[in-house]
């Protein structure tokens, strides 16, 4: 594609966006308003796609017109570039939750892990509870295998239905997402989540709640308070030559990171694997500060942490 026909295409992105989905994109909007760690400039364009067919509209013409795109849920384990996104954002509100059998229960992507474990107290479904007080969405989840308390929704996948490179629609099992810490299959294949199908077991009420009260005991102790804008744990707990797995906070406790800061962005008071922003933090600020988290573990332990948070450029690689 020249110059000209690549412009032409950029110039009628948005009418024909409109003629295909019936909705329009919203023009220059700034990603803090939509990122937890209230950092970023303005996207091109931004579209919130509240159906499994508006989703795939949206991907399968940003793809159809080699326009750039991301896919985000909630907002959580993203920063955003200072310089905003080239190109469209597309905000995944699919919602909807069912049980499917005596044990199964389907969720939608865009569903949060809140209103999934609202449902399984409802339901009485246990097997679960180990998500609770993690944000974000079903489809963030998969995305990074997220999980606590040594367990991790990997683990709890059956199926799941997905919008593959070629645009159609395929149902899979959890083996295709070669699950591991902090990783699926996702990470590296354009495939799109659409919704899944999770293992759970009847369990009384009562225990249900005390498990979730625990749980969120345990978390409320040493992660930032709600209110605070940062993206969840900043760096994954690496494994040591020796197989070992090091929570990463105790490393950068341990190299006394604690305080340092970068401008608005600093290291959280109540742990080390938590990158704050204190009112102004830029993008900049947050990357200059990890590296020199990065710095400080290596040098001290011989150890290189590797981010689990997403930083998306403003000027991404063509689909």
């Amino acid at each position: 594609m020249g110059y000209n026909d690549c412009m032409s295409v950029l110039a009628s992105f948005p009418e024909d966006f409109f003629r295909l989905t019936g909705k329009p994109l919203k023009k220059s909007i700034p990603l803090r308003q939509y990122s937890h760690f209230k950092i970023g400039g303005e996207a091109d364009f931004f579209f919130e796609a509240t159906t499994e067919e508006e989703l795939v509209q949206a991907v399968s013409f940003s793809r159809q017109q080699n326009y750039p795109f991301f896919i985000m849920g909630g907002g959580f384990n993203l920063l955003f570039d200072d310089a905003g996104f080239r190109g469209l954002i597309i905000r995944n509100r699919i919602t909807g939750i069912e049980t499917s059998g005596e044990t199964e229960i389907t969720v939608a992507s865009g569903t949060s892990l809140k209103s999934l474990l609202e449902f399984c107290l409802k339901e009485e479904r246990g097997g679960l509870e180990f998500l609770v007080g993690i944000p974000g969405t079903l489809g963030g989840a998969v995305f990074g295998n997220a999980g606590a308390f040594d367990q991790d929704i990997g683990a709890v996948i059956n199926q799941a239905h997905l919008l593959t490179p070629a645009d159609e629609i395929e149902r899979v099992d959890q083996a295709f997402f070669s699950f591991a810490y902090r990783y699926s299959s996702l990470k590296k294949t354009p495939h799109i989540l659409l919704g899944a199908t999770l293992e759970s077991f009847a369990k009384d009420r009562g225990h249900i709640e005390s498990l979730l009260q625990t749980y969120l005991k345990k978390r409320e102790k040493k992660h930032p308070p709600w209110g605070v804008a940062c993206a969840g744990s900043y760096f994954k707990n690496p494994q040591l030559s020796s197989g070992e797995k090091v929570p990463a906070a105790f490393l950068l406790d341990n190299a006394g990171v604690k305080g340092m800061q970068v401008g608005d962005a600093e290291v959280y008071s109540g742990h080390a694997n938590f990158i704050i922003n204190r009112g102004k933090a830029t993008s900049k600020d947050v990357k200059d500060l990890a590296s020199r988290l990065k710095d400080r573990v290596q040098e001290r332990f011989g150890v290189e942490l590797k981010e689990e948070v997403i930083f998306l450029p403003a000027e991404p690689a063509s689909p």
